[in-house]
Order: C-alpha cells, then structure tokens, then sequence
C-alpha cells in the first residue's frame, strides 16, 4: 500500500464543490472520484445505476508488478464507466463446470463496480462484496455478483477485483528487501484494502455512507473477511462483516489458505528458479499470462502470516481481542466438499492417508465417526473431510471467537435445491446445499429455472437478502417480517437453519467430527461451542 493513498483523502478538498454532478432525474450519471470522474449508466432494474470499471489502483503492471497498489492514475475529461474492466488474471481449469469464464483477463485489473439508487439526500448503507476463488481465480464481472438488485434495495452496491495467483501472493527474499517492513506477498489482500480506502474516500459522491460499510465475501472471499478482521490497516475501514463458508482459523497450510512467510520465501527461490529468473527484474519482465499458466492452480502461494499485514495467526489474534469490534455474520453450508475432489482421491487407502496427515493420531476415529454418520463411500467420505476441513470447522471458530469481541450471528445453509448447479466431481452423486450455493440468495441474483420450485426460492432470497440488508443497515439482521435470529452465544451450540421452510434454530452440524478435528490442529475451542 503505497504512503501518498493511505490515511487521508487525496483530492477531495479540491473536488468538494463538484461531488454531486449529475444528480436529478434524466441527467448524465456522472460522479466525482479522487482521480476524476466517472460517466455510469442505467440498469435494466428501475432507478438503479451502475458505473463499471472504476480503477482504484495504477495498473499493477511492469516495475509495479509484486509492489504494493500504487493511487490511481489520474485521468482528464470524464472517463466511461459502462463496462467491467478486465478480471484478474487466473488459469483455465480443464474438466471442470465454472458458473463463470472471464471474458478479458489482463494484469491490469484494479478496478471496482458500484450500483447505486436514485439519491434523495440520505446517505445509504455501503456494501462491498469480495469474490471467492481459493485466492487463484475469480472476478467481480461475474454475473452471480451483479449489484442491482441490491442497490434497488437501499444499499450502494461495491464489489471488486484483486490480484490472485502468482501475480497476488508471490512471496521471495529479493521482493522483501524492497519492502519498508521486509515482507512480501499478501498483494491481493493489500489491493482489497486500497478499494475499501477508495470507497471510504469516494463513496458519499454515490450516495453511500462511507461510515457505515459491510464487506461481505464467499469461499476466499470469507477468507479476505477474516484477515480484515485481523489486519490493523484495514481498521476503520469497514464496520460489518459477513463470512459466506469459510475463515482463516485453522492450523496454517493450503487447505486453509494461510501460510507462513518463511516457508514462503523457501518457495519464491524455488519457483524462480524454475522459471530461469535470476532476479526479481527477470520475473517482472516476463509476460504476466506465461507466469500463471506456468504456475497453474498450485498453492505455494496464497495469504502468509507476515508479522506485518498479518501480524499473527487470526485465530490467536481474535482470541486475544486483537482484532477489529464489529458484528460478524459467519456459516457455512451443509454440503460444503461436494464440488470438490475428494482427499484421497476416491480410494479408501487414499482417504486413510490423507487423514493420517490431516488428523494425526486421531485419523482413524474421524474415520469411524464418517462411516457411522453416511455413505461408506471413499469419495463421498473425503468430501465430507474436505468440507469441514477447510470451511465447516473455520466458519464455527470464527462465529464462536468474535462473539467474545462483539456481537456475531451464526447460520448453516441447507437448502439443497438451488439453481446454480456446477457438475460434481463424483457422478451421480446429488450435490445438496454445495459450496457457493447460498450466493445466489443472498445477492438476490437467482435465476429461478426451477420452475415447480420458484415460489419456495422467492421467499428464500427474501429472507436470506432481506437478513444481510438488515445487518447491512443497522448491524443486526433483524427486522419486521423475519424470524428473529438471536446472537451466538458461546455454549449454546445454536445456528440459524436455512432451509425449505421457515429459518429456525438448530444444532451445529457435524459437531463430533470438527472436536476431532480441532483436537488434531490442538485448537479445543469448538468444543466449547
């Protein structure tokens, strides 16, 4: 994070008098930002509008490559602002149902949408929705994540790109001695923080209220929710959070997406190596597409404890209260691992391995406890090792650990008929409330091509949507026409269910299996839960 972006509004004094250009019916849609301003335009949903592609960073590109974000650049006239720009960078990933493929990846991808109302003097709540893709893939164009439906609710929508892969978490002693605090990596993270200072900056010009804004993500994105609760420059910059299945919580390995940044550096040699570089100026010399195909859909690199950006694990960090004091919606869903492969592999001598390595000694108990609670199943079992490995067990810990902070809503989605369906990676095999299910609900984009079921659905994204705007709005999902969903309190052992019917409370799921696995990683909170 460059020094002349954070901790004061560049511009803004200089552009007071011009921040509302455009306002008022059948005017241009053009706003002031501290770098010049923006022409939007209309959506299909009444009243809302959309500005696309807003740069919040300088191109990350040539000497900038590995460098923190740098201000954007600023421009003259009045830029277009009616198309995504280009999404991250990221691999094609052969054999495998995607919701979404980028149409134009490009290293230059530091840009931000926002979706607003019509603007009647009050200022809006803020939300800022960060997109999963376990930090190696993803992008905010991604027609799940569209904001105007949101917007037409009283929200200014904002959802953003950040650098991912190779080009977002590379880690290596060269870029580390360039660092003022003497660490690398973490980029993607520190480019989510420079669009949360832009919309702290700029938001007001949109009529959103930059003291009260909600970050909200799923998958990695969660992820992201979890460092920002943690990161001490990202404090002040948010004031509510949601954790769509998954946190940083674990014991730290790729599974978790948390690493260490002395193993890290060991890699960043190694795998420059392996390219032929012998410095860092040979690596930002060569083409950002050859670098992520070359690196593919590896974990060497994903978010590291820095002593810096992170200063510590998160886990240890909430628990000591060291941390950001806001509310937390945190879950995850019932069928988190069925999209993915199996540990294991499918095989039953596979799966014993790999619980070996993920449960140590108490690997043949968590085999037991499987086989008793479903399917018998090598594949099926590994997925469900998958799923509380790297979401169920995170997203109970961080629910249970902000709770001792601040106030903390917990929830489990099990409806298992959503729209959205990505091919599973066992055939035949019904997929149930998977991974990335809820989104659709909660951003109220669902499709509704399931006919027989379109009422049921309605009222779901209405009750789901309808809780998040709450807590958007006021910090507590409740509100007229809800169940009421009281606060998680240690002990109680209680979420909110998502299902069919009515939400009501419920037991957390698969608890006997996430004791062991935090007795594994020597971490007993979730018993206490």
């Amino acid at each position: 994070m460059h020094d002349s972006q954070y901790g004061r509004r560049t511009f803004l004094a200089g552009a007071a008098g011009a921040t509302l250009i455009g306002v008022g019916a059948g005017r241009e849609p053009v706003r002031q930002t501290t770098a010049g301003l923006v022409r939007g335009k209309a959506t299909a949903v009444p009243g809302v509008t959309a500005w696309l592609g807003i740069p919040f960073a300088a191109p990350p590109v040539g000497a900038l490559r590995w460098q923190p974000p740098h201000p954007p650049i600023p421009w003259a006239g009045v830029r277009d602002a009616t198309r995504f720009g280009a999404s991250p960078c990221a691999p094609s990933m052969p054999g495998v149902s995607l919701d979404y493929s980028p149409d134009r990846m490009s290293e230059d991808c530091l840009t931000l949408n926002v979706w607003a109302p019509p603007e009647d003097g009050r200022r809006r709540p803020v939300m800022v929705w960060i997109f999963g893709g376990a930090f190696v893939m993803g992008s905010s164009a991604n027609p799940r994540y569209d904001g105007a439906q949101m917007a037409a609710e009283g929200t200014v929508f904002v959802s953003i790109n950040y650098r991912v892969g190779i080009l977002g978490s590379y880690v290596h002693p060269e870029l580390s001695s360039e660092s003022p605090a003497g660490v690398s990596g973490n980029y993607g993270l520190m480019d989510q923080i420079a669009a949360l200072q832009w919309v702290k900056d700029n938001i007001a010009n949109f009529g959103g209220d930059p003291d009260n804004v909600t970050i909200f993500g799923q998958s990695a994105g969660a992820f992201s929710v979890g460092f920002h609760l943690v990161m001490p420059q990202s404090r002040g910059l948010f004031h509510k959070g949601i954790a769509q299945s998954g946190a940083p919580m674990g014991r730290p390995s790729s599974s978790i997406l948390l690493g260490r940044q002395a193993d890290m550096q060991k890699e960043g040699v190694a795998f420059a190596q392996r390219m032929g570089a012998s410095s860092i100026a040979d690596m930002r010399r060569m083409d950002a597409m050859y670098l992520v195909t070359t690196y593919g859909f590896n974990w060497l690199f994903y978010p590291n404890i820095d002593g810096w950006l992170i200063p510590d694990h998160p886990c240890t960090l909430m628990e000591a209260g060291r941390c950001a004091n806001v509310p937390v919606i945190a879950g995850h869903n019932h069928d988190e691992g069925r999209v993915f492969p199996p540990l294991g592999g499918g095989t039953l001598s596979g799966l014993q391995a790999s619980l070996q390595e993920n449960y140590g000694t108490y690997a043949p108990e968590i085999l037991r406890v499987l086989q008793a609670q479903g399917s018998t199943d090598p594949a099926v079992m590994g997925q469900e090792a998958f799923g509380d490995v790297v979401f169920n067990w995170n997203s109970v810990a961080l629910f249970m650990a902000m709770s001792r902070v601040s106030k903390s809503y917990a929830y489990r989605f099990d409806y298992a008929h959503a729209s959205t369906k990505p091919d599973s990676f066992v055939k035949g095999q019904g997929l149930g409330a998977f991974h990335g299910a809820e989104i659709d609900f909660a951003l109220r984009t669902c499709r509704f091509d399931v006919p027989e079921r379109r009422a049921e659905q309605e009222r779901l994204m209405n009750t789901l949507s309808g809780y998040w705007l709450n807590f958007a709005r006021t910090g507590t999902p409740n509100g007229a026409g809800l169940p009421y969903w009281p606060e998680y309190q240690v002990g109680s052992g209680k979420v909110l269910r998502f299902g069919e019917g009515t939400p009501a409370l419920d037991d957390i799921a698969f608890r006997e299996r996430l004791v062991l696995l935090g007795r594994a990683m020597d971490n007993r909170m979730v018993e206490q839960a």
